[in-house]
């Protein structure tokens, strides 16, 4: 499995991270088919390489014919929908400035087929983009994932005059994001450089183990006293793929009714949970009550969290990053005379596999047979064991 791990070292702008896609090994031969493909006219890609505190990056342009004209979202969204470049890059692209779009519209009050994309608008960006979008799929991104987006302060022109830094459009596409703020007064991410973090990263920290394949560089023009202006894309491999962080989550209540539980059991796992599990206590003072375990991914943390502070009696909740592994597994289903069974198939560390099936799909060709579930299991095992011996 293929990963990318973004590092904005000192920002985060469409040039710089196609730049450092181009450094890791995306060629612009590859590029330049692509956008052959998009009918934007003349331009011309301009590659070179700089050393920013002393670490070579590469400093990437494109030299197009400027024109004050702005474009509205839909025909963006045109230009890219209608070109025959492959699927996968126009879905990622489209998504990119549909998150651009819908920030803008937020920020301004206006719909988002009434947006302006200025200086987005513009024939480079939508290069970036798709640039963006084509290098991904030459890596083979399956996962991607960001470290902390720098933010710099002070204020900045735009076609609807002063604005703040961040722009309001970058700070709606990082919701949910962890950011950092830097006493560099300039604009250090873009709404071009945020919406592609928000595209393609999963908001959750990446896989404790990995093993580096490759490294980019992507340097924007500016410089600033004491600040790399940087963009790092890692190019990584997961060292032990059946092996990922999740979080344990811990309470203890005493107060509360053993009727209650089922419906907050099944709101666990309605949130997500990959495990539940409820254990006998004794509490203070000799109080028997319940222990509860709930194993989250970090994307279903908060939701957890909130279902035991608002649907039982605990006032307080514990929370850690743990690790689990687990056995490659697939699921599918074998056809018995009696009906349908579903099976969930593990393979252990020693190669062999082992099967286990729904036992739900047992009981219920139990009863709508009116068998003995131990003649329905029996009659599974007999076909699982001729289907793992062929």
């Amino acid at each position: 499995m293929n990963i990318l791990i973004f590092d904005p070292i000192g920002g985060a702008s469409g040039d710089m991270i196609l730049g450092s896609l181009i450094h890791l090994g995306c060629p612009l031969d590859y590029l330049k088919e692509i956008f052959d493909e998009l009918d934007l006219g003349n331009y011309t890609i301009k590659t070179s390489f700089k050393k920013i505190n002393g670490i070579e990056s590469l400093d990437l342009k494109f030299d197009v014919t400027k024109t004050n004209k702005a474009r509205r979202y839909p025909q963006i969204k045109e230009i890219i929908s209608t070109s025959i470049i492959p699927i996968g890059i126009k879905q990622r692209a489209l998504k990119i400035f549909e998150l651009i779009a819908q920030a803008e519209a937020e920020a301004h009050g206006v719909s988002v087929d009434d947006v302006h994309f200025h200086e987005l608008g513009a024939i480079d960006s939508i290069l970036d983009i798709v640039g963006i979008s084509a290098g991904l799929e030459w890596l083979n991104i399956e996962r991607a994932y960001t470290r902390p987006v720098p933010l710099g302060y002070g204020i900045t022109e735009s076609m609807h005059g002063t604005i703040p830094v961040p722009a309001p459009a970058t700070l709606k596409l990082l919701a949910g994001i962890k950011v950092k703020f830097t006493n560099i007064a300039a604009e250090l991410a873009t709404p071009t450089g945020a919406a592609v973090i928000k595209a393609i990263s999963e908001v959750k920290d990446p896989p404790s183990d990995m093993i580096v394949t490759g490294v980019g560089y992507g340097c924007g023009d500016r410089q600033y006293p004491g600040w790399p202006n940087l963009f790092r894309s890692i190019l990584c491999k997961a060292a032990d793929e059946s092996k990922e962080q999740v979080y344990m989550v811990e309470a203890d209540v005493d107060d509360m009714s053993p009727e209650e539980w089922e419906a907050v059991t099944q709101r666990f796992f309605d949130a997500g949970a990959l495990d539940v599990s409820l254990t006998s206590r004794i509490m203070k003072k000799g109080r028997p009550g319940v222990g509860i375990k709930v194993i989250s991914r970090s994307e279903c943390l908060q939701d957890i969290l909130a279902i035991i502070l608002t649907h039982t009696s605990s006032i307080g909740v514990r929370y850690y990053p743990v690790e689990r592994r687990i056995l490659p597994r697939k699921e599918y289903t074998i056809h018995t005379k009696h009906g349908d069974v579903k099976i969930k198939e593990v393979i252990s560390p020693d190669g062999k596999k082992r099967y286990k099936p729904e036992y739900r799909d047992i009981h219920k060709i139990s009863i709508e047979s009116d068998l003995p579930v131990t003649d329905v299991r029996a009659e599974v095992d007999k076909l699982m064991r001729a289907r793992i011996k062929d």
